[in-house]
């Protein structure tokens, strides 16, 4: 199987998603309100935010495996109109 299908996303960058969200929650945890509902929402939306964002890098490190794979219909299209061409 070719290199780049096989190949997901680096630990080492892995590690530097998780860590820049961790500081970057820690440092709106940091900000306290007055209210508690306000300071929640205002560290859940973020919180929210990064989840949903590594969920899609996570879901997007395989592309080519997985219930959401990409399936090789559209590159056997393509394959076949290049060969109807030449």
């Amino acid at each position: 199987m070719n290199e780049a299908a096989t190949a997901g996303v680096p630990l080492l960058l892995w590690a530097a998603l998780l860590i820049g969200a961790l500081v970057t929650l820690a440092f709106v945890y940091l900000f306290g309100m007055e209210s508690l509902r306000a300071h929640t929402g205002v560290v859940f939306a973020p919180a929210l935010t990064m989840g949903v964002m590594l969920l899609i890098v996570y879901e997007f490190d395989y592309p080519f495996s997985g219930p959401m794979k990409v399936g090789p219909t559209a590159f056997e299209l393509a394959l076949e109109r290049i060969r109807e061409i030449t």
